[in-house]
C-alpha cells in the first residue's frame, strides 16, 4: 500500500474509535483521517477535529451538531442523512463503522453501494439487514467488507479465502462475561453496577451489558452467518474465559484452526485496514507459557437465554433479527435505569417477538419499519410494567 488511505471514522469517541485513532497515529504515513462521526459527545469530537485538522464531522444528535459547529467552525452534519453523506463521500476510501446500535445500519449499506471498503464493528448492520447488505456486496464487487470484531477477524484470518464447502463449523469464543460462574439463583439480584464490570474487555456501556447477558455473542452469531455465509447449524459458541483464542474454524478434514492474541482491539482494527498485509504494531504479545492454561466450556442457555433467542431469531430470518435487536436496544437502557431486571431483558425480547409480525425477504425500508415497531412495543411493555 503506497498511497495514504483516506478514513471516515464512525463512532469516533467510543472504544472502537479510540483504538482506531491509535492505529492511525502509529501509521500516520499510511492513513489520513478525513471525517469523524459520533452520537452526542461533541466536546470529544471537537478535540479530534482540532488534533487532525478535520473539515467535516457528523453528530447524530442535531443539538450536539450545532454546538460542535459553533466550537470549531467546520462543516457539521447530523442524523442519518449526515452519516450517509459522510460514508459515501468521494474523498473516503475506507469507512470504519464503530457506531453502536441500529443507527449504523443504513450508513453501512450506502457505503457498500458507493463501492467503499467497510471495516465493520457495527454488528447491527448485519444483524438487521444482512441479506440486503450481502446483495449489495454481490452487486458492487469493488466494495469490500472486513470484520473488526475480534471474533470475526479471527474467523476471517483462519479462513484465509478457503471455500465454504471446506468449513465444517465456525466456533465463536466468548469470555462469558462477569456472570459466567454466577449461580442462577443470584440472577434476580444482579444490578447494573455488577453487570458493567467485565472481566476482560474495556468496552462501551451497551456492549458491556450485552456481554453480561451473552446477547453480544448472539448478535455475533448472526453477524458471522452473514459475513461468512455459513448456516446457523454450522456456527457454535464456546466460552473461553482467558480471551486469548479469539475464535476457531473446524474444517472438514478434522483440522481446527484458531487465531490467538492478547486481548487488544487494535489488532483486528489494523488487520481490517491493512489486509492482506500484516504491519508491525507495539501491542502486548500472548505468552502462552506465562498464561499457563486455556479453558473452554459450553454456554449455559438456561442462565443466558439471550443467546438461544438470537439463534431462533436468525433461523426465523426476515425482520425477526431486527425486531429482536430493537427490543434489546430498549432493554439495555431500561435495565440501567432499573426499570427492567436482568432476567427481564430476555423476557422483553421474547415478548416483542411474540407480538410482532415478521416480514419475509424484507427491503431496507421494511427492516427500518420493523426496528421502529420493535422499539415501540418494547417501550410500551416496559412502561406498562407488563415485563419487569
Amino acid at each position: 500500500m503506497s498511497a495514504r488511505q483516506r478514513i471516515a471514522l464512525l463512532g469516533a469517541t467510543g472504544s472502537i474509535g479510540t483504538s482506531t485513532l491509535s492505529v492511525l497515529d502509529h501509521h500516520a504515513d499510511r492513513f489520513e483521517l478525513v471525517s469523524v462521526a459520533a452520537k452526542s459527545s461533541w466536546e470529544k469530537v471537537a478535540e479530534i477535529v482540532r488534533k487532525y485538522d478535520l473539515q467535516k464531522a457528523v453528530m447524530w444528535d442535531a443539538a450536539a451538531a450545532e454546538k460542535l459547529r459553533a466550537a470549531t467552525g467546520i462543516e457539521v452534519l447530523s442524523g442519518t442523512e449526515g452519516l450517509v453523506e459522510m460514508t459515501t463521500a468521494p474523498d473516503v476510501d475506507v469507512v470504519v463503522n464503530g457506531l453502536v446500535g441500529s443507527i449504523g445500519c443504513l450508513p453501512t449499506l450506502r457505503a457498500v453501494e458507493a463501492d467503499k471498503k467497510v471495516a465493520l464493528a457495527n454488528k447491527e448492520s448485519l444483524v438487521m439487514s444482512g441479506e440486503v447488505v450481502n446483495a449489495a456486496l454481490d452487486a458492487h464487487p469493488k466494495a469490500a467488507m472486513l470484520p473488526v470484531d475480534s471474533e470475526h477477524s479471527a474467523v476471517f484470518q483462519c479462513l484465509q479465502g478457503r471455500p465454504n464447502e471446506e468449513v465444517e463449523n465456525i466456533q465463536l469464543t466468548a469470555s462469558g462475561g462477569p456472570f459466567r460462574e454466577t449461580p442462577a439463583e443470584e440472577f434476580d439480584s444482579i444490578t447494573p453496577e455488577r453487570a458493567l464490570k467485565h472481566p476482560t474487555w474495556s468496552m462501551g456501556t451497551k456492549v458491556t451489558i450485552d456481554s453480561s447477558t451473552l446477547m453480544n455473542k448472539g448478535l455475533e452469531v448472526l453477524e458471522a452467518h452473514f459475513l461468512f455465509r455459513v448456516p446457523f447449524d454450522r456456527i457454535k459458541v464456546v466460552v473461553h474465559p482467558q480471551s486469548i483464542v479469539h475464535s476457531m474454524v473446524q474444517f472438514r478434514d478434522g483440522s481446527l484452526m484458531a487465531q490467538l492474541a492478547a486481548p487488544d482491539m487494535r489488532l483486528p482494527i489494523q488487520y481490517a485496514l491493512t489486509h492482506p498485509e500484516r504491519w508491525e504494531f507495539p501491542m502486548a504479545r500472548a505468552d502462552l507459557a506465562q498464561i499457563g492454561k486455556l479453558t473452554f466450556f459450553a454456554p449455559d442457555l438456561e442462565r443466558f437465554p439471550c443467546l438461544r433467542i438470537a439463534f431462533e431469531a436468525g433461523r426465523r430470518a426476515g425482520t425477526a433479527p431486527a425486531l429482536m435487536n430493537a427490543a434489546n436496544e430498549v432493554a439495555v437502557p431500561a435495565f440501567l435505569a432499573r426499570k427492567l431486571s436482568f432476567r427481564g431483558i430476555p423476557r422483553l425480547l421474547e415478548a416483542v417477538l411474540s407480538r410482532a409480525s415478521v416480514v419475509d425477504n424484507p427491503t431496507i425500508e421494511q427492516i427500518l419499519e420493523a426496528d421502529a415497531l420493535g422499539r415501540r412495543l418494547a417501550s410500551e411493555l416496559v412502561e406498562s410494567g407488563a415485563v419487569a
